[in-house]
C-alpha cells in the first residue's frame, strides 16, 4: 500500500490554530492583570485616612481665620497620608486658627500651615523705642539707587530751597557751616540756594508701593507660599508693580522728625537722598537673598 504524501500534509497544525490559540492566551493574562489590579485599587480604597481639607471656594488667605464652614473631611489612601497631615479626629481643633500660607480649594491641611495667633504685620512697628517716629516720604526711585535701596538700609537725606533775601546772609558765594552741615551758594539765575543736611543717618523701616502697601509684607507673603506657588505669583506682571517702591518709610528720633517738620513742604525733587554703608545695617536683601536675586533675573529677562 503506498503511503498518500498530500494526505500526510493535511495532517498538519493548520496556522490559524496556532494564532487563535496565542490571542486566547494573551487575552486570558489581561484578564488576570486587570483583576489583580482591580482587586488591588479596591483594598487602596477601603485602606484610608481620613484628613482635612479646604472646602472654601475661593480657598483661604494667609491670616484668615479658620470656621467651620471652611474645612471637610476627606480620605487619602494610606499610601499617599503623609503623618504632617492634620487628622480629621482634629478638625475642631483647626476651627479657629490662622492660616499662615494661601490655602487652595480641595488642598489637604499640614500642620505648619496654621498657627494658634493672628500673625502680625509690620511688626518692626513693636520694636521701636517709645521716642521713636515713623514718617512716609516720597522720592524718586530712579535717583536713589533704584532697586539698590531696601529696608533695612540707612541713608543721609538732604533739603535744597531757595533762601529769601532776608535769609541770603552774607551773600557770598558759597558758605559753610561749623559742622558742614549746610551749604549755601548762587545758582545760574543769581537765585542763593542752600543744601541742608536733615538726616544725617536713618534707616528704612520698610518701602510703599504705588497703591500704598507695604514692600515688606509683599515680600513675606510671597515667601509663605509654597514654591510651585511663588515661581508663578513672582513671574507675574502684578507681582513686579507691588514691589516697586515710590515712598520711603523711617523711623527717627523726636529731635529727627522736628527737623524734618521744617522742610515737610519742599518737593520730591528738592531732595537728595543718599545710601550709607551697609556695615551696621540689616537689609532686607540679606533676609531673603535668594528671592531677591530671582525678582532681579525675572526682570533684566522681561527688558529683553
Amino acid at each position: 500500500m503506498k503511503l498518500n504524501v498530500k494526505s500526510v500534509k493535511n495532517v498538519a497544525p493548520n496556522k490559524n490554530m496556532i494564532k487563535k490559540v496565542i490571542a486566547v492566551t494573551i487575552s486570558i493574562i489581561v484578564i488576570i492583570v486587570s483583576y489583580v489590579s482591580i482587586t488591588k485599587a479596591a483594598e487602596d480604597t477601603r485602606n484610608t485616612v481620613a484628613v482635612v481639607r479646604i472646602k472654601n471656594p475661593e480657598g483661604l488667605q494667609m491670616d484668615a481665620l479658620v470656621t467651620e464652614e471652611d474645612v471637610e473631611k476627606y480620605n487619602v489612601i494610606r499610601t499617599e497620608y503623609n503623618p504632617d497631615m492634620v487628622l480629621a479626629e482634629d478638625i475642631d481643633n483647626v476651627i479657629g486658627m490662622y492660616t499662615l500660607y494661601y490655602l487652595r480649594k480641595d488642598s489637604i491641611v499640614y500642620k505648619d500651615q496654621l498657627g494658634g495667633e493672628r500673625p502680625i504685620t509690620n511688626e518692626w512697628l513693636y520694636q521701636l523705642g517709645e521716642d521713636d517716629e515713623v514718617i512716609t516720604l516720597q522720592y524718586n526711585y530712579l535717583k536713589c539707587g533704584g532697586d539698590i535701596l531696601m529696608p533695612g538700609d540707612r541713608v543721609r537725606i538732604r533739603a535744597t530751597y531757595e533762601l529769601s533775601e532776608q535769609d541770603s546772609g552774607t551773600g557770598a558765594d558759597s558758605w559753610y557751616g561749623s559742622d558742614n552741615s549746610s551749604i549755601e551758594y548762587q545758582d545760574a539765575r543769581e537765585k542763593n540756594i542752600r543744601t541742608q543736611i536733615i538726616f544725617d543717618s536713618i534707616e528704612i523701616m520698610d518701602m510703599l508701593n504705588a497703591d500704598s502697601h507695604s514692600i515688606y509684607e509683599v515680600y513675606k507673603e510671597v515667601l509663605r507660599l509654597d514654591e510651585k506657588s511663588r515661581q508663578q505669583v513672582m513671574k507675574s506682571d502684578e507681582f513686579l508693580k507691588s514691589i516697586l517702591p515710590r515712598a520711603l518709610v523711617l523711623a527717627g528720633t523726636k529731635e529727627q522728625i522736628n527737623e524734618y517738620a521744617k522742610y515737610a513742604n519742599l518737593k520730591e525733587g528738592e531732595l537728595l537722598i543718599t545710601i550709607l554703608s551697609r556695615e551696621n545695617s540689616n537689609p532686607i536683601i540679606e533676609q531673603l537673598p535668594t528671592l531677591q536675586s530671582e525678582v532681579q533675573r525675572w526682570i533684566k529677562e522681561d527688558e529683553k
